[in-house]
């Protein structure tokens, strides 16, 4: 086995950030979202998940942080050039299509049902449509200026 694969197959080991001394330790007990920040769709998406999760059964954390950095790299991904909504769920990472229906999956119903139905829809469909969306977010949606600042309610979720 190469030294890449060894490594991408470690990183694909549940929970297998905690054993990578370039990983902060956090708290993984709950789903941790992780978005652009200066994205207006992605902030937007996650206010609009808050306010369906107004017991705080996830966590958030803007790509732009430390850690989500330290994340990103351990999963082979570029944090300087971010391209994927990425969802830690029980120590396993999903990216893309698989990570919005994750999130929605950890919703109230009606949104658990979109995420469960959503499995239909095969994968490569699903991030084909994705990366169409993603590539074209800030000229659709726009770009902030800074980084999502959460308001005092929403600050206990981030990380």
């Amino acid at each position: 086995m190469g030294v890449e694969t060894e490594k991408k197959t470690r990183a694909c080991a549940l929970y297998s950030y905690r054993a990578d001394p370039t990983v902060p330790a956090f708290d993984d007990s709950a789903p941790l979202y992780i978005f652009d920040g200066f994205c207006v769709l992605c902030s937007e998406g996650v206010k609009w998940m808050v306010r369906r999760d107004p017991d705080g059964h996830s966590k958030l954390l803007a790509v732009q942080s430390p850690l989500a950095r330290a994340l990103y790299e351990h999963y082979g991904l570029d944090p300087d050039k971010f391209d994927t909504f990425m969802v830690l769920k029980a120590g396993r990472p999903y990216f893309r299509y698989r990570g919005w229906l994750e999130a929605a999956k950890t919703m109230p119903a009606p949104w658990k049902w979109l995420g469960l139905a959503g499995h239909i829809v095969p994968e490569f469909i699903g991030d084909f449509f994705y990366d169409i969306i993603q590539r074209n977010r800030f000229d659709w949606f726009g770009k902030r200026e800074t980084c999502l600042v959460p308001d005092a309610k929403t600050a206990a979720r981030f990380l």
